[in-house]
């Protein structure tokens, strides 16, 4: 005997569903690994700031606490970077975290990322979502402001 299983499910609920709300000079972007990525529109050739959504999936009871320790731990062991901040912050309505910080880049010199995170409940399975907002060192210093209001902008429907 045998029976089906389907995605999105019961055993396999589907991603949340997360919006965000953008400038009109920002676009939509296909990124490797991402649910949403958007990007600002740039001369060709230039560095495109953007903010991109993954979510990874965990078993139900994956842990924030877990996640802020695999994502910290991954910013410290960037050659070069320097933290910019990090704290508890609310993300997509729930408890999460923040952490900024800046790392040389040979293609465009310094980046400056800022990450945050959240663990959404589904039912069987836990969603780790990142929402990660990058640019150059030199974009940052006025566009920083339009970044976080990119990622604050987050909401879900899960």
């Amino acid at each position: 005997m045998s029976h089906s299983l389907t995605f999105p499910g019961d055993a396999a609920p589907g991603f949340p569903s997360i919006g965000l709300t953008v400038p009109d000079d920002w676009a939509p972007l296909a990124a490797p690994g991402a649910v949403l990525a958007t990007g600002k529109t740039v001369e060709p050739g230039t560095f495109r700031p953007n903010v991109v959504v993954a979510i990874t999936r965990f078993t139900a009871g994956y842990a924030l606490q877990t996640a802020i320790d695999e994502v910290t731990a991954r910013v410290e062991a960037l050659p070069g970077v320097v933290e910019g901040g990090r704290e508890a912050q609310e993300v997509l309505g729930r408890d999460g975290y923040r952490i900024e910080f800046s790392y040389p880049d040979e293609r465009v010199g310094t980046l400056m990322q800022g990450v945050r995170i959240v663990v959404v409940e589904n039912g069987p399975v836990a969603d780790l979502v990142q929402i990660t907002a990058t640019a150059t060192g030199s974009q940052a210093l006025s566009l920083w402001g339009e970044l976080r209001e990119i990622q604050s902008s987050a909401v879900t429907t899960v």
